[in-house]
């Protein structure tokens, strides 16, 4: 990947469920009204096959989604055209550590080495019905559909081109279910889906990466 990592927090049902109370307490008080986006910077991607460095005493998450690329320049572009402006998907895993806030998603537990594998360009029409699968170690781990997500892919794209100017290149990942799978060292995590090509990567402590 050579461009910028767009992300969308609470896109699916789920989390918006899961953080209703919270978001009725001070000082908001109402959950957010768009879509809440966080960036994972370049130190962040890896790719098929490379390892997810694992910090020593923490809690990390596995986020498998999908990442729509950019395949021009897209500036205030509606839904119905965004298509024209995709040049296709990819499986994508948004690591992470859990989240105490989703009105700022914290830098510490979004933004660590290596926490957003992307897999290889795949031209899906749309994966707006797209049932994607975690596997821990050959074994089913979790499994959601996206059509429990708030705003499609098309959607997410028309929001964030309206205050961005999006570059070739550049990637959204279109969101993850409120519960994620726990990983630990030694894990080998895959994330699959119909039409796309699967997204291996080995769980390594980090400090004990080659």
């Amino acid at each position: 990947m050579k461009g910028t990592i767009f992300a969308v927090a609470l896109n699916h049902r789920s989390q918006l469920d899961a953080w209703r109370e919270a978001f009725q307490q001070a000082p908001y008080k109402t959950p957010p009204k768009t879509a809440v986006w966080f960036i994972k910077p370049r130190n962040t991607v890896i790719g098929n096959g490379d390892s997810i460095p694992f910090p020593q005493g923490e809690t990390v998450l596995s986020g498998g989604t999908v990442a729509l690329i950019v395949g021009k320049t897209a500036r205030k572009v509606t839904a119905e055209k965004a298509v024209a402006y995709i040049a296709g998907y990819a499986l994508a895993n948004d690591v992470s550590l859990p989240e105490e806030s989703f009105y700022r998603p914290a830098i510490k537990a979004k933004c660590r080495d290596g926490f957003c594998p992307i897999g290889a360009l795949s031209t899906l029409s749309d994966v707006d019905n797209l049932t994607i699968i975690t596997e821990i170690n050959g074994r089913e781990a979790d499994s959601w559909n996206t059509v429990d997500l708030q705003r499609s892919a098309a959607e997410l794209l028309s929001a964030l081109s309206e205050f961005a100017t999006l570059n070739p290149g550049d990637a959204i990942l279109i969101g993850t279910p409120h519960n994620r799978v726990t990983l630990r060292p030694g894990d080998r995590v895959r994330i699959l889906a119909a039409g796309l090509l699967p997204l291996e990567n080995p769980v390594v402590t980090e400090g004990e990466l080659a």
